[in-house]
Parts: structure tokens; sequence; C-alpha cells
């Protein structure tokens, strides 16, 4: 990789010796490294399906086939300070908010025929990342039913599912577009209004939306 902006690594995890020559293809074309948020924003933008990137401090993977951004991966904190503090009471391992990381985002080039590297191979190759270089041994992601996932892609990645979130009530707006609670306290904030005021402001009316599917995996 030399010719990528936004590069804040050049640590490349390379695919494992194989005598396959279509693996031998993917290992010469595919590199996965940390990338900056202003690499990742425009992505991520286009193709998760909230178009919003994360807030706070996240560490950002890219997957490159051929020097092309291909897929992003994006870890960080997560809104919910006490999470590490309900794994470790739920699954007994010795989960601390330093090590642990929720996965926040997690997408590719949607276009038909461009599944050449499966994602579980680029979260494994993120997590030996974030294994080695950012002292992470556990992660927490959700899939949320209100958007049809059904958390395939971690359940193929060895997550282990643990329960359901609380149902949450969130805002709709004048094009029918759910909004999450939070993104709307960031509203009121840049804005001097009160939730209810800004509420009153912009949004129509609120839905109660179903809880998320809560997935952890020890690395």
């Amino acid at each position: 990789m030399s010719t990528n902006a936004g590069l804040v690594s050049s640590s490349t995890v390379g695919f494992p010796p194989t005598s396959d020559v279509s693996n031998r293809s993917l290992r010469s074309n595919f590199d996965v490294i940390e990338i900056d948020k202003k690499t990742a924003a425009p992505f991520i933008e286009k193709w998760h399906y909230s178009h919003i990137v994360p807030t706070g401090r996240n560490v950002f993977f890219g997957g490159y086939i051929n020097e092309e951004l291909y897929c992003v991966a994006v870890y960080g904190s997560g809104s919910n300070n006490n999470q590490h503090s309900y794994l470790a009471r739920t699954t007994h391992k010795p989960v601390t908010e330093d090590n642990l990381m929720e996965l926040r985002r997690l997408c590719r080039v949607g276009e038909k025929g461009t599944t050449e590297v499966p994602l579980t191979r680029f979260l494994k190759i993120c997590h030996t990342i974030l294994k080695r270089e950012h002292k992470v041994s556990f992660v927490v992601s959700f899939s949320d039913p209100a958007y049809n996932h059904t958390g395939g892609i971690y359940k193929a990645a060895n997550f282990q599912h643990l329960g359901k979130t609380n149902a949450e009530w969130r805002y709709v707006d004048e094009d029918g577009q759910i909004v999450h609670r939070r993104t709307m306290n960031h509203y009121s904030w840049r804005h001097s209004l009160t939730e209810v005021q800004m509420a009153q402001k912009l949004f129509k009316y609120e839905v109660k939306m179903p809880g998320k599917d809560r997935w952890f995996l020890e690395l």
C-alpha cells in the first residue's frame, strides 16, 4: 500500500499461506490497515445503512482490494459507559473499560459482484491488529432488527449472542426517517434548545423500536 491517502498505520496483516491459487491472489491484493476518520467518513456515509459516522474516540480500519477501499470497520468505546460491567457479570470474563471495544460500524461496497473478500476474514484481521496494537481482549457489537439485521455476520465470525437490549423510543422526522435520541440530544445541545423544544421543532412523533441483539467476542 503506497498511494492511499489518510493512512495512520503501515501495519498490514496478510492472509495465511495456502496452496489454493484463488486465495493466493486474494492475499496479494487485499490489505487491511488503520485509516483516519477523514478517509473512512465518505465511505461510511455512502455504504452504511445509518449513513452516520460515529463520534468520539474510534479506531478505523480499511480493507483495500488493489488499493481501492472495499470495506471499513469502526471500533470505539460505544455509548454505554457501563457496558464492560454488564459483560463482565454476564460472561464471567475479565472485561474492563480498557480491554473492551465496540464494533460500531461495518460496511463494504454494496454493488453486485463485489464480494471477493468475506467480511469475516476482514474482521479476523482487524481483531488481530486490535489485540496486538491496542491491547483489546473483547469486542461487543449490536445488530438492529429494525433494519432487518439478523446478526448473521457475527454468527459467522464466532461472536456469542448475549440477548437483547431494552426497547427504545426514537423520533421520526418529516421524511419518515428515524432519529436516535442520542442524535437528538446532540442537536439540542448544539442549538441551545431542550430536547422537548427540538422535538416540537423538527419531528412529527415518537416510535418505540425493538431492542437490538447483543454480540460478544473474546479475542
